[in-house]
């Protein structure tokens, strides 16, 4: 029977961080992945029709000299020198179908009586709505800046904790204020997941995990099985519920109080010479079938231009997405030279999450059980990584 140090169930950020650090530490680890790539929100298709290689994100786009953990990986993995600085381009608004400056859709007079709030305001305990509502004007807030925060998380964020959206952190005054890679974000996938001593199997779902004596089981969807005293869960929260019921079923009731949004992602490559649309890094929707869409501009390229479009769930077929595309870009449908769709799953956190966090990490104080993913202190990068180093702490403390 396969035995080894720790199984890691998910091969996106949260998984690949954790794997990462535990192979470092010599530990034989194995991650489970049941898609066919690692990297899970960081997804760069390539569209290789014409084989110069470009790409464009289907999931996170961005990397920040504030995500300290993160670029303590990137040194360890040596990828540093593969930073790729983003263009200053603008991020606009849309309305009637056309692309406006956010400045001219804010109501300066509202804005400027209720700024002074902020000085008054604490964000423990309130919502993205309760608190920067009243900062920003109720009208400002209903017209714009709640479409730019939904923006943000790809979902409604009125009830959202707002300690939890934007996070001061110290900054890295000799790395790039923000970045990515020259071929992408899932650059740092592959290279976190080629770690020595760390292990990736790519198209293995999980079917059961169970505790027997010190170790858990692993039984795979081949019927195959693999053994460890540790298992750590990245994976979303209602997939890890699902996999506890049986083994851990307080600690899975309350991983299913966790509220998942699908996002739905269409991404779509152009010819540069065929879009008449000045370069802008993003576009913020007021009210629409989507929320947003990320360009590829922030990294021009000298033929094609690429743009992602994170549309609300169930509210259009690919059809229908791909005719959406075409209208706000102002082409047919046979001037798009790549199409591609990718679903993903982030938490839809409700004010109150911290005490949620405080019990979960008194259920696993006394287990072997590890968890770790965007649904802890928030969905940006750096809280994933954060979370799961912090998991590799209490994993090391642990076998110590």
């Amino acid at each position: 029977m396969e035995t080894c140090d720790i199984i890691i169930i998910g091969a996106g950020i949260s998984g690949m961080s954790l794997g990462y650090r535990c192979a470092r530490a010599g530990m034989k680890t194995v991650i489970l992945e049941r898609e066919d790539r690692p990297g899970g929100a960081f997804h760069s298709h390539t569209h290789d029709g014409s084989g110069e290689g470009f790409w464009l994100e289907l999931g996170a786009h961005t990397c920040y000299n504030s995500y300290g953990n993160l670029l303590s990986m990137i040194e360890g993995c040596g990828i540093q020198d593969q930073l790729q600085p983003r263009a200053k381009v603008p991020f606009k608004m849309i309305r009637e179908d056309r692309l406006k400056s956010i400045p001219s859709c804010i109501n300066f007079s509202e804005l400027l009586l209720s700024v002074p709030r902020l000085f008054r305001l604490r964000k423990e305990g309130q919502s993205v709505a309760s608190y920067y509502g009243p900062i920003v004007g109720r009208k400002n807030f209903k017209t714009l800046f709640s479409h730019l925060f939904n923006s943000v998380l790809s979902q409604e964020t009125g009830d959202f904790p707002a300690d939890m959206l934007f996070k001061k952190r110290s900054r890295r005054k000799d790395v790039l204020k923000s970045f990515t890679f020259r071929r992408g974000l899932q650059s740092l996938a592959g290279a976190a997941t080629s770690q020595k001593g760390l292990e990736v199997r790519f198209g293995e779902g999980v079917s059961v995990l169970r505790k027997e004596g010190r170790d858990f089981r692993v039984l795979l969807r081949e019927g195959r099985e693999v053994r460890s005293p540790s298992v750590a869960l990245a994976v979303p929260a209602s997939t890890a519920a699902s996999l506890l019921d049986e083994t851990l079923p307080d600690l899975a009731g309350e991983l299913h109080c966790i509220k998942t949004v699908r996002i739905e992602s269409l991404g779509v490559v152009v010819e540069k010479k065929d879009l008449s649309l000045p370069p802008f890094a993003g576009a913020v929707a007021a009210e629409d079938s989507f929320y947003s869409i990320v360009s590829r501009d922030t990294v021009p390229h000298h033929r094609y231009r690429g743009f992602t479009f994170h549309f609300k769930p169930g509210r259009l077929d690919r059809e229908g997405k791909v005719r959406r595309a075409c209208e706000l870009l102002g082409l047919t449908e046979n001037q798009l030279v790549d199409v591609v769709e990718k679903e993903n799953l982030l938490p839809a956190l409700r004010v109150g999450h911290k005490e949620w966090v405080r019990r979960i990490d008194e259920k696993l104080r006394e287990t072997s059980l590890y968890l770790t993913g965007n649904y802890f202190s928030g969905v940006a990068i750096e809280d994933c990584v954060s979370r799961s180093f912090s998991e590799f702490d209490r994993l090391k403390q642990d076998r110590s």
